[in-house]
């Protein structure tokens, strides 16, 4: 209550005021953070109140460092002998040593001496690539055809391929007192993507004594390929005077598909 010390502290309290508001700025430095903190000043001072001052304590923020590339140096087990190259050397599939009975001969262990090796490839040890690829020494073998069981021909429920009712002549026959037969000729395109087996017979209301068809069995060209002929014939007599009926079916039994012709023959 003195007038005398409170013109003395008013001054000193505005410039602590004013460095406590300036402090904040100046408590962040490069690699630390510093924070204000509050101290009372002692009370020894005769002179000055007991008022709050700022005090600066630092924070220290842990570094981290990053580190690139650390499986540079690293290599699988099978590379580690090669220090310059991670490439894998891979032996010769083909010996340079083609000695008949020798560890490398590509014939050892067939039991083929060199006589049965080059009957067998079409040349001599010296030629066999080039024998193995002409077709002067090469042997062609029968290709197995594929079995099925019994064929029941059948004709299909609804499509015709070749019918008389259309009036072509094809299937529409007349029958020749002079060859004492009704013959005809009809093609079949192939319509698959490979070799397909055919059989050919008649339908069971067919009197199959009377009619005959030639081939009965045999292997279709794939699609684009030559077509298949079959000829077809009719074997009665004058004497059997009227219509006769027969009808063909052409079965592949391996593709599940047939063809259906059906044919009439007219005695007069």
């Amino acid at each position: 209550s003195d007038p005398v010390t409170m013109n003395r502290t008013l001054p000193l309290f505005a410039a602590l005021l004013g460095a406590a508001l300036l402090a904040p700025a100046a408590c962040f430095q490069l690699g630390a953070v510093r924070a204000p903190a509050l101290r009372v000043p002692s009370s020894s001072s005769p002179c000055l109140p007991k008022v709050a001052t700022l005090a600066r304590t630092s924070l220290a923020a842990p570094r981290c460092q990053v580190i690139f590339n650390s499986n540079d140096d690293w290599k699988p087990d099978h590379h580690k002998d090669q220090a310059n190259s991670g490439n894998v050397d891979v032996g010769d599939y083909f010996p340079d040593d083609n000695t008949p009975g020798s560890a490398s001969d590509p014939n050892a262990g067939l039991g083929l001496n060199s006589g049965a090796a080059a009957a067998a490839t079409g040349g001599g040890a010296n030629n066999r690539l080039d024998s193995l690829l002409s077709a002067g020494n090469t042997e062609i073998r029968t290709v197995e055809k594929a079995a099925h069981g019994p064929v029941e021909f059948k004709a299909h429920a609804w499509r015709i391929d070749g019918d008389y009712a259309s009036g072509d002549p094809r299937y529409d026959l007349k029958y020749s007192a002079a060859t004492s037969l009704a013959e005809t000729e009809i093609m079949v395109e192939p319509n698959s993507m490979t070799y397909e087996d055919f059989v050919a017979g008649w339908t069971a209301d067919t009197d199959a004594s009377l009619w005959e068809v030639t081939p009965t069995e045999g292997s279709f060209d794939r699609r684009g390929g030559d077509p298949t002929f079959f000829d077809i014939r009719w074997k009665g007599s004058t004497v059997m005077k009227g219509e006769h009926f027969g009808t063909l079916v052409i079965v592949l039994p391996n593709d599940n598909f047939s063809y259906t012709y059906k044919f009439r023959v007219t005695v007069s």
